[in-house]
């Protein structure tokens, strides 16, 4: 899809979500922020979106804009994940505006 604008994390987000459905996975965004004074309890790198395949499998997609970085968390996550077998996608906005849903490798 090609785009004449920057996208936010959100319109992104829903694509993904759409793409993701259409390919017969169920997903849902998944909230992992942290809290102003309180402890950060969740799993650091953990994806935007998660659900599950038909199969039962685990399916993470994390979503980046124009200029947003993948952190070491984020790319260690991605990584365990795949190699447990876990279908793992980014979805991301390049400089020319293209967004792209593609496997994690």
């Amino acid at each position: 899809m090609t785009l004449q604008k920057h996208y936010t994390a959100s319109k992104l987000t829903e694509y993904a979500l759409y793409e993701l459905a259409m390919m017969g996975f169920t997903v849902w965004r998944q909230n992992n922020l942290s809290v102003p004074g309180r402890k950060f309890i969740g799993k650091r790198g953990m994806s935007d979106i998660i659900g599950y395949d038909e199969g039962g499998y685990a399916v993470y997609c994390e979503v980046k804009t124009i200029n947003d970085k993948l952190s070491q968390h984020q790319i260690d996550f991605m990584t365990d994940a795949t190699d447990a077998g876990c279908r793992v996608f980014i979805c991301m906005q390049d400089k020319d505006f293209n967004v792209t849903l593609k496997n994690w490798e």
